[in-house]
């Protein structure tokens, strides 16, 4: 009796030290950095405006530095090894700020820790922005709503909602980053236009 407790403990104990000793994969951090290769706008109506980008609010909950995929809409998770540089909606607002600036769509863009009065305020809500994995695809989608309003009364002036799913070239965190910078790009150069017009 006291020999199989005995031999239980150690092999326990092997057990412990060898997951000990076990070597885990790296953490991978990844960035949101599209390359803005859109043409600035000619004529925004905003040209001489100035504009406050709100911290974009996520309505599933999931702003943070975990990257999200799901197989279907019941089952979901996040990459163990992979995650964001950091919050994913303070890098979503850095990437509409540049986006804007690149655009030359506002004559001064501030985020939403600024102080600062400005002439209009863009609110953005994330519907989705995940990585969606099912048997014959995956894709990088993101789904964005925007709401530009006016500061002088709170009047909503213009909205829109803009949707991407853009295929990855591999099926794991690599692959969806990339693509997410792709539909990034795209939403930057949308999002310009869009804002810049009447």
């Amino acid at each position: 009796m006291n020999r199989t407790i005995g031999e239980a403990v150690v092999v326990a104990g092997l057990i412990l030290l060898g997951g000990c000793s076990t070597k885990s994969d790296p953490m991978q951090t990844y960035n949101i950095n599209p390359n803005l290769k859109f043409s600035k706008l000619p004529h925004s109506i905003y040209r001489e405006k100035s504009v406050k980008v709100a911290y974009p609010i996520n309505i599933k909950g999931r702003s943070g530095t975990s990257i999200y995929y799901a197989y279907n809409r019941l089952e979901d998770g996040v990459y163990q090894d992979s995650s964001w540089s950091s919050n994913s909606s303070q890098l979503l607002t850095s990437s509409i700020m540049l986006a804007l600036e690149h655009g030359r769509v506002f004559k001064s863009v501030v985020d939403y820790t600024s102080l600062a009065n400005t002439d209009y305020l863009l609110e953005s809500e994330v519907y989705d922005f995940y990585h969606k994995l099912r048997k014959d695809l995956s894709l990088s989608v993101v789904s964005i709503r925007f709401d530009l309003i006016s500061t002088d009364n709170n009047i909503l002036i213009k909205s829109k909602k803009f949707s991407y799913e853009i295929p990855t070239e591999t099926v794991n965190a690599v692959g969806y980053v990339k693509a997410t910078n792709i539909a990034l790009e795209r939403l930057s150069a949308d999002l310009s236009r869009w804002l810049g017009r009447s």
